[in-house]
């Protein structure tokens, strides 16, 4: 009717919560996840527990184990142990990364890797108490003979094949060894982005 004010809304448009900077972050760590996810949800369910298929010959193959440990074999603790320290080391990289300045970009990639890993992992504790591994390579031999340096006796090592592993492991290694290059060279690895003040000299500039 005339006169009449109408009470319809427009529908509000979708803003996405996630900050620009932040997509790209969050694409890496979700995409390790969903990849590191989908293949052990494949060796769960198609192969039997200790079973070895051969990939690439005997260099790589798939070998389903179940890690209640940590990384390399090395077991600390039980099942409450790692489950609330990889929580913890989730949250300080979190805020880490956080407080990384944005213009420092392949750090942020970097942590985003390791986040996104550590996640991965944390998601098999949470359902299987375990991590899933099932990479298996083969390595040169390593042997270390037993020696003694004062009064410690060191038994020896040796190694042949390299410890299982999983999608998660190598995000997180590779995400650490990109960050340790990061703080080595970091000043070629700063990519420079305009701040705004500069944004403002500029449109003052371009408008004179």
């Amino acid at each position: 009717m005339p006169g009449c004010v109408s009470n319809v809304r427009k529908p509000r448009r979708y803003e996405n919560p996630v900050r620009p900077e932040y997509r790209t972050y969050l694409a890496v760590a979700s995409i390790i996840i969903l990849i590191d996810q989908l293949s052990k949800v494949y060796i769960n369910t198609s192969y039997i527990l200790g079973e070895t298929r051969l990939v690439l010959g005997d260099f790589f193959r798939f070998t389903f184990a179940l890690n209640a440990g940590g990384a390399f074999g090395l077991n600390f603790g039980n099942y409450w142990f790692y489950l609330i320290t990889s929580s913890l080391a989730i949250v300080l990289i979190i805020i880490y990364f956080l407080k990384t300045p944005d213009t420092h970009k392949y750090a942020k990639i970097c942590l985003a890797a390791v986040i996104g890993g550590a996640i991965g992992n944390m998601i098999d504790r949470i359902f299987y108490r375990k991590v899933i591994d099932f990479i298996d390579v083969n390595i040169f031999d390593i042997i270390i003979p037993p020696f003694t340096v004062l009064s410690y006796e060191f038994p020896g090592f040796e190694l042949y094949r390299w410890y299982l592993f999983n999608i998660a492991d190598a995000a997180i290694t590779l995400g650490l060894i990109g960050f340790i290059i990061y703080l080595v060279f970091q000043e070629k690895f700063e990519i420079a982005m305009p701040t705004e003040t500069d944004n403002i000299v500029g449109d003052t500039q371009n408008n004179s």
